[in-house]
């Protein structure tokens, strides 16, 4: 039972700081108009996906912190105070994210973890912009056809991916350094870290509550 709480309430920390940054982050992009907003989210998603997977390797995690992302950005998406619509669809980028990275770190072996990450991140965008279009057909994809998949796999999903590449294997490393030096030797106590962890968790809920009132 305890180990079972200790992964709940690591899945609700990370989902809720990348659900966080979708909201904060992506708004801030999405305002400026910025035309790769997805890029520098996808790379943050991939980081804290990278972190999570290193201190909870259970299968299920990272598709679990996805869902729990993509929960946080649906609560934030009744803010009265947001300038910038959230869309749904973006809820589906989340998703999907969180699930290809569950299969591919699944499947792929993760000492070559640079391969997964790009291989995690062109499956989330090549499923996203397949879906979005011919699927659900969302009006902007749906209008925009083969062209706009095309820029958007090859163009957004080059670039994330590619920050991926560069970004996650040294996120291992560092989640291992810090696991070596701090939990093994027991220099920060478990007591304090779960209620900190926990004090961090309900801190982010209640910005995202108080943002919907």
């Amino acid at each position: 039972m305890k180990k079972a709480m200790s992964i709940i309430l690591g899945i609700l920390f990370f989902g809720s700081v990348w659900g966080i940054s979708e909201v904060f982050v992506g708004e801030a992009l999405y305002r400026t108009g910025f035309g790769y907003a997805s890029v520098p989210l996808t790379v943050i998603a991939l980081v804290v996906l990278s972190l999570a997977k290193a201190h909870l390797p259970q299968a299920g995690v990272s598709l679990a912190v996805g869902c729990c992302a993509a929960g946080y950005k649906c609560l934030a998406m009744f803010s009265a105070i947001a300038e910038t619509p959230i869309y749904t669809c973006h809820l589906l980028g989340i998703f999907l994210l969180g699930a290809t990275y569950e299969i591919v770190f699944s499947l792929l072996p993760r000492r070559n973890k640079a391969l997964c990450a790009v291989a995690a991140t062109y499956g989330s965008y090549v499923l996203f912009a397949l879906l979005i279009t011919y699927v659900f057909r969302y009006q902007p994809w749906a209008a925009g056809g083969p062209a706009k998949v095309l820029r958007h796999i090859l163009i957004s999903g080059t670039l994330a991916a590619g920050g991926g590449a560069i970004l996650v294997p040294p996120t291992f490393r560092l989640a291992e350094a810090i696991g070596r030096k701090t939990v093994r030797p027991a220099l920060l106590r478990p007591q304090l870290a779960t209620v900190g962890l926990c004090l961090v968790t309900a801190t982010l809920w209640a910005a995202a509550i108080l943002l919907a009132v």
